[in-house]
């Protein structure tokens, strides 16, 4: 797990739910053919993907993470933000079964997550869709996780 700072909200967020996820969810096994599907792209944004083929599905796109703030005390900062997990699969099953992996790879590691400092981790929406680009159909799942961070405020002088 990477460490979270003030100073690094974004980035320490993004880097430990991408980590996570490219270590758990890797492959899923399929009761049609093909019998399992293998990420190809691990992506920090929609835009940056080639949809020119089959072969490049599954991607699995980590958005950067929302990090609206409040003062929670008068030394302590809450932010009550989410991050939204996008599978992009031409196989329905296969997307299913990858939300279903990417929920379980948070889940498991509630415990992980708080000790850099992400708490209440909670499924907080999901959605699905598809898109026809050509000839290939793609099914689209989305989860949203929302999360507490505290940190220290910044004290004026």
């Amino acid at each position: 797990m990477v460490a979270i700072t003030k100073s690094t909200l974004v980035n320490g967020i993004y880097k430990n739910f991408y980590n996570r996820l490219k270590s758990q969810v890797t492959t899923v096994s399929l009761s049609v053919s093909p019998g399992s599907q293998t990420i190809q792209t691990y992506s920090s944004s929609y835009s940056d993907i080639d949809f020119s083929s089959k072969s490049n599905f599954p991607i699995l796109v980590i958005n950067s993470p929302n990090i609206p703030q409040e003062q929670f005390t008068f030394g302590k900062t809450v932010v009550n933000g989410n991050i939204e997990i996008e599978i992009y699969a031409t196989n329905s099953q296969a997307a299913d079964k990858f939300l279903d992996s990417i929920n379980n790879a948070i889940e498991t590691y509630k415990g992980t997550f708080a000790g850099v400092g992400l708490r209440m981790l909670e499924v907080d929406d999901t959605d699905s869709d598809f898109v026809e680009h050509g000839k290939i159909k793609i099914h689209i799942r989305k989860v949203k996780w929302k999360f507490l961070y505290y940190y220290s405020r910044t004290k004026a002088f």
